[in-house]
């Protein structure tokens, strides 16, 4: 894919994390701060491999590379470390994020929200940033059998804003989300947060700096 591909896209899905907000960095963190409660390095380098991951996705990861870890209880506390973050602050919105979502609004396209992250979190993050009133759907990785980077998540989301994928744009930041939005056959369109895309990863998504950029590619579209 590349910036030459023609979209006019009847339906928009945002990821949240590292997408909308700068919040990767708070992952980043808490990965790094209870692995070394219990004796294990987790690397910058080995959070960004599990970024866009569900829960299912990210246990077996854990456990395939930590074995002596008892994978389901380290997840759950570096989730509950994340979540107890976020709810103590605002988030801090990315460049565009505004912008894009009301020129959807203003111009009739649908609006999903689909993220990995705990629905209390996604909804704090939302309200404290006043962004709520923009999103027609709101879907959570709890609310899938199988996370990214499967499909299901924007499978749902477009069901949700009764389009078919095909007539959706997903904009993301992470490998495992844009190889969910591939695979979910939507148009997936990468804003790189933590990590710039391989070439496997370019080979399925067009890719833009920031939202901003990404925007003005939609009003050109007309």
């Amino acid at each position: 894919m590349d910036c030459n591909h023609k979209i006019k896209p009847l339906g928009a899905i945002f990821d949240q994390d590292g997408l909308l907000f700068d919040t990767e960095v708070v992952f980043e963190r808490c990965w790094r701060e209870e692995g070394e409660k219990i004796g294990i390095v987790i690397t910058p380098e080995f959070t960004r491999k599990m970024s866009g991951c569900g829960r299912k996705e990210l246990v077996e990861i854990i456990a395939s590379n930590f074995p002596t870890v008892n994978a389901e209880e380290f997840v759950e506390r570096v989730h509950c470390a994340a979540a107890d973050a976020q709810l103590a602050m605002t988030p801090v919105v990315k460049p565009g994020a505004r912008e894009i979502l009301e020129f959807c609004r203003l111009n009739g396209i649908k609006i999903a929200l689909a993220s990995s992250s705990m629905r209390r979190c996604v909804d704090h993050n939302l309200a404290a940033s006043q962004l709520t009133e923009y999103f027609d759907a709101v879907i959570t990785g709890r609310d899938v059998q199988n996370g990214k980077p499967a499909p299901d998540i924007f499978l749902l989301a477009a069901e949700k804003i009764e389009l078919p994928p095909e007539k959706c744009v997903v904009f993301e930041d992470s490998f495992n989300g844009i190889r969910a939005a591939y695979a979910a056959g939507t148009f997936p369109i990468m804003i790189p947060d933590r990590a710039e895309p391989t070439p496997e990863i370019l080979k399925l998504c067009t890719k833009f700096s920031s939202l901003l950029e990404a925007l003005n590619y939609l009003k050109s579209q007309d």
